[in-house]
């Protein structure tokens, strides 16, 4: 009962302090804000492209037969290869001006007697020339090609063996001809309309698929982490050593000023966080959220601030000259704020980093707040966070019950 009533006191002392800063407060809580505001625009500035540059491929047909004519027409009207690769038939002239303005990122070649090597099994294959200039391009067209080619040569052991027994029922060498070249498309018909062509894996990227509401998130995420850390230092730093020494010849602990400091700063935060939140909502067009969803982001708010606050208090019981402290303590919170992936996102971290960051508490806290505010997922994982916030807790006690035996 003591305890808390230490608590309650200094809890009060703590919000009075704060009134007395009511000039230079506002001016603190802006500066997270104008300087995150400056790198989410950055970001979102090069994250927001507006349209994906499509593959133009060029299709030359040396054969000139009327199978490759089809073969052509079914390429250039493929809907398997959807936006991201764009077919179309030219001449050899053409196709070499586009690789040399920059125009064509390949163009596939269909050599003479194409068909007829095809129906004879002799062995025929499409000739790919790429840009210089965009290898990546050229090689995704590479693979396709590989892949047609692939089909191509499977269907020529199909149609080489109805040949065979064709051969053996006495058929007319026209009608024969017909009928292979009507199994050979008809198998090429199957190749470009099933999945076989060209396998898109989609991963959702937020990053680059709504930048503007990403980034407002991000940006959110990372001025309330700062704000506790204002929060935090300014009430400990307004409190002297002399007066702590004091209080603890009145049995007030070390622990019970923390937690005070701690509860003052989570309060504090935790309404402007709301404010500013609701405010983002309602600007940003898009940022839609369930009603539900909304005490999920609270939870995995407070779970990352209570384990911030927690490290931010051991930081400076473990560390003695308080300019060291504070120095380890901002570069903490930078550190915190950057693996979080919310100024910079998880995908573009090296492997190393990646794997690192997913045993930090604040990228376990951002990565379930993206998922259900982006994402709209109705569920978040908080065991991570419940046992890294009881772990902190522990040591909490463990260092606090230390400095008492000490003193």
């Amino acid at each position: 009962m003591q305890s808390i009533k230490h608590i309650a006191l200094f809890t009060k002392n703590n919000f009075i302090q704060l009134g007395r800063k009511w000039f230079t407060l506002p001016l603190l809580l802006l500066f997270p804000i104008i300087l995150i505001g400056i790198i989410t625009i950055m970001f979102i500035s090069i994250m927001d492209i507006s349209e994906t540059e499509t593959i133009k491929v060029g299709l030359v047909d040396f054969d000139q037969s009327e199978e490759t004519e089809i073969i052509v027409e079914l390429l250039e009207e493929s809907s398997q290869l959807g936006d991201v690769i764009a077919m179309s038939r030219m001449t050899e002239d053409e196709a070499v001006s586009g690789i040399e303005e920059n125009q064509l990122s390949a163009y596939i070649t269909f050599p003479a007697h194409f068909i007829q090597k095809l129906m004879d099994g002799d062995s025929s294959q499409l000739s790919i020339i790429g840009n210089p200039k965009r290898p990546l391009e050229s090689q995704l067209v590479n693979e396709l090609v590989e892949t047609i080619t692939r089909h191509i040569r499977g269907s020529q052991a199909n149609i080489l063996t109805i040949n065979y027994y064709a051969k053996q029922l006495d058929m007319d060498n026209a009608e024969r001809n017909d009928f292979l070249f009507k199994q050979f498309t008809d198998y090429f018909f199957y190749v470009l309309g099933s999945d076989k062509v060209l396998e898109e894996d989609k991963l959702i990227n937020n990053a680059t698929a709504s930048p503007v509401v990403y980034f407002s998130l991000a940006g959110w995420f990372a001025i309330v982490t700062i704000w506790l850390y204002i929060f935090y230092i300014i009430l400990y730093r307004d409190s002297s050593e002399n007066l702590k020494q004091r209080m603890q010849l009145y049995g007030v602990t070390d622990l019970q000023q923390a937690i005070s400091v701690g509860l003052v700063t989570l309060i504090l935060t935790a309404v402007f966080a709301i404010i500013s939140f609701l405010g983002i909502q309602s600007f940003i067009p898009g940022f839609e959220i369930a009603e539900e969803n909304y005490l999920r982001i609270g939870l995995l708010m407070i779970l990352h601030s209570i384990i911030f606050i927690i490290c931010l208090i051991l930081l400076n019981w473990l560390i003695r000259s308080q300019k060291l402290t504070l120095l380890i303590q901002t570069a903490f919170t930078g550190t915190i704020i950057l693996l979080s992936g919310a100024i910079i996102p998880r995908i573009y971290f090296p492997v190393y980093a990646e794997n690192f960051s997913n045993s930090i508490f604040s990228h376990q806290a951002f990565y379930w707040i993206e998922q259900v505010a982006l994402n709209g997922r109705f569920y978040a994982e908080y065991q991570p966070l419940t046992i890294t916030l009881i772990i902190g807790l522990i040591l909490l006690a463990g260092v606090s019950f230390w400095k008492e035996r000490v003193h």
